[in-house]
């Protein structure tokens, strides 16, 4: 369970990104984030993720403090930012690799999990080539398949710089639904909308923000 309470972030004296936000996500919920550019979307999903400085109030995952939980360990979540953060020098197969290391899966697993998730995205030409070569969408499929490479407890999904026009967004819908359907079944989903109509069909509840609160 997410419990946000009374949650202030500020990144300077006269802004509040976030203003006193109350929220509760329960294993299972398939949550969007909804609201215009600047509205506070991706601040409370960053919050939420650990990634902010909390000015004033509480965020806590199954009763622990954000601060306090070491997401490698404790708790696993999985982020998917705006750009794909990667290893840009290494091949997609080293990428992955530093994945299961730093969960500690057994290196004898390794080619087995690799080989899974690399089918499950269809991208197993892209194994031995180097994430620097990658053009934008192939690089984004590589960040979906090191997240498969674990079940994950909470995903959350910013907006992505795909452009709306690209045909390629359907790709990348479906592979965002294969996350989101992959064990554990009840994992809690938080993603970014700009709109209503960007939601996808399994978002069961919309939370709408403007200027860095909820609307009523």
């Amino acid at each position: 369970m997410i419990k946000i309470e009374n949650l202030f972030l500020a990144y300077n004296k006269e802004y509040y990104a976030l203003y006193d936000i109350n929220l509760e996500f329960n294993k299972g919920d398939r949550v969007a984030l909804v609201g215009e550019e600047g509205s506070g979307k991706t601040s409370l999903l960053r919050a939420i993720a650990g990634l902010e400085k909390i000015s004033k109030g509480d965020i806590l995952i199954n009763d622990v403090p954000v601060q306090k939980i070491d997401f490698a360990h404790d708790i696993s979540m999985g982020y998917v930012s705006r750009k794909p953060v990667l290893f840009e020098n290494r091949s997609v197969k080293k990428n992955l690799e530093w994945a299961l290391k730093i969960r500690g899966v057994d290196k004898n697993e390794w080619q087995m999990h690799i080989d899974r998730v690399l089918n499950m995205f269809d991208i197993q030409k892209l194994k031995n080539e180097r994430v620097s070569t990658l053009c934008r969408s192939d690089k984004r499929l590589v960040q979906f398949a090191r997240l498969a490479l674990r079940p994950l407890d909470i995903l959350l999904v910013d907006e992505m710089d795909v452009d709306k026009d690209n045909a390629f967004c359907n790709t990348i819908n479906d592979s965002i639904k294969k996350l989101v359907d992959a064990d554990p079944a009840d994992k809690i989903v938080i993603m970014v909308c700009e709109n209503d109509s960007q939601c996808p069909q399994y978002i069961t509840k919309k939370i709408h923000l403007k200027l860095g609160s909820i609307e009523k």
